[in-house]
């Protein structure tokens, strides 16, 4: 007699099974996405500790060869030496006012690199060297903001005596002392910008961690809830908002006061 094997014919996935399988699927995306992202800022992050060094560096350099003295954050519109400022192409600069904010008159000590320098935000790679306006936003929105308030100076504001170091050697403590900050401005034209030229302390009357930034550079801790700091000593620090609140990292006046809610 012959036998005959019965087969079960191919079964499909049911309508369940398709479902775990698409939110399986999605949890995997969504988990190496997620690490995509984390993987990507701390290449960003490394990258403008690296720059922030660089930064350091060159503002010791300024200093050593203009004896002691800090490069100015701001210069005042009629400074004779804004007709002189030459760009990383050895041209003058178009417009000759781009030569006010800090970034052209320190990427001499940079061996006037740019992208990587000064520009490690998102802008390097959107604005071309060709472009008119190239000089102009490079002075506008480097990377990291410089504290001309209460460090090297900023002409549109009156000075008090103590409260901004125009020299190294009067600091008090130029090892906490903040030059340069992670920045964020906002523009009707450009919108939401990583950098700015000059950066404000996130005191309590000026900033709020979710405010949106206008008229100055405002703290942007863009990585984990830390920004990139630079001191008056060249060192180079990862800090949070609550750190970034003490105005002791931002005034020798009141690092001299041991005041961490110091006041003008």
């Amino acid at each position: 007699m012959r036998s005959f094997r019965t087969t079960k014919p191919n079964r499909g996935f049911t309508l369940v099974e398709l479902l775990v399988s698409i939110t399986i699927v999605g949890m995997l995306a969504g988990l190496a996405n997620a690490g995509l992202q984390k993987a990507i800022s701390a290449s960003h992050q490394a990258v403008e500790i690296s720059a922030g060094r660089n930064m350091g560096q060159a503002l010791l350099m300024y200093a050593q060869e203009n004896n002691g003295s800090i490069l100015t954050g701001y210069l005042s519109p009629q400074d004779p030496s804004l007709g002189q400022t030459l760009n990383d192409r050895g041209q003058l600069l178009s417009p000759s006012h781009a030569a006010q904010r800090y970034p052209w008159r320190l990427l001499p000590y940079m061996n006037s690199q740019v992208r990587g320098g000064v520009w490690v935000n998102k802008l390097k790679s959107q604005i071309p060297d060709t472009d008119p306006y190239r000089d102009y936003m490079v002075s506008l929105v480097p990377s990291l903001g410089m504290n001309d308030l209460y460090v090297g100076g900023d002409t549109r504001n009156i000075q008090l005596p103590g409260r901004c170091i125009t020299r190294i050697n009067r600091a008090f403590s130029p090892s906490s002392l903040i030059v340069f900050c992670s920045a964020r401005y906002e523009d009707p034209n450009y919108g939401k910008v990583e950098g700015y030229f000059e950066v404000r302390p996130p005191t309590a009357t000026t900033f709020s961690e979710n405010s949106s930034p206008s008229a100055t550079g405002w703290v942007h801790p863009r990585y984990q809830g830390k920004a990139v700091t630079v001191t008056l000593a060249g060192t180079v620090e990862l800090l949070s908002y609550e750190q970034l609140k003490d105005m002791r990292r931002w005034c020798d006046e009141a690092a001299r006061q041991d005041n961490p809610n110091w006041t003008p």
